[in-house]
């Protein structure tokens, strides 16, 4: 998204909790780019005039037509979801300030004799792989676009930049 780099008035809060993403302002919003960390099948709640697309790491949900929100469920999602960066635009364009909240509860202090599976832990062998793994599944709706047919695309092969050589170049 293209933003006025003025920050305007009025503030807005997202907050992901329990598989529901929502927003709230004090203000009429019209676009919302999301950056997240995480795995989670994610279906848009928003309402008629509004669009969402995204990838495994970023969400654009714009309004169209002029429909704003200001209190709105934004997606619902199962598996997890962190969210990193949030920008949101009013109406002229600009950007207003948002607080993210991640509110998914996590265990904080856990209380239990360890010594008495010690005998199961000490066989623990963890058959997890390593490496990075990071999965989105979108559930949007048929916008009527035209679809995309990967063997059309062509290929191209990156060109490796040319090194120069020091001094001059043109025999000057």
């Amino acid at each position: 998204m293209t933003y006025n780099n003025k920050l305007a008035t009025g503030y807005s809060t997202i907050i992901c909790n329990n598989g529901s993403c929502s927003i709230e302002s004090t203000v009429d919003i019209l676009g919302i780019e999301i950056d997240f960390t995480g795995t989670a099948s994610i279906t848009p709640t928003l309402p008629e005039g509004w669009i969402m697309q995204g990838n495994k790491s970023k969400m654009l949900l714009i309004g169209l037509q002029g429909v704003a929100i200001k209190n709105q469920e934004l997606f619902t999602y199962k598996g997890t979801i962190k969210l990193k960066k949030v920008l949101v635009s009013n109406k002229e364009a600009k950007l207003i300030r948002c607080h993210i909240e991640n509110v998914n509860p996590t265990w904080r202090n856990q209380h239990w004799d360890t010594s008495i599976e010690a005998d199961t832990w000490d066989n623990f062998k963890s058959n997890v792989k390593k490496g990075k793994v990071t999965k989105t599944k979108y559930n949007l709706p048929d916008y009527g676009l035209p679809k995309v047919d990967k063997t059309k695309i062509k290929k191209t092969k990156r060109r490796k930049p040319t090194s120069t050589s020091g001094g001059s170049s043109g025999g000057y």
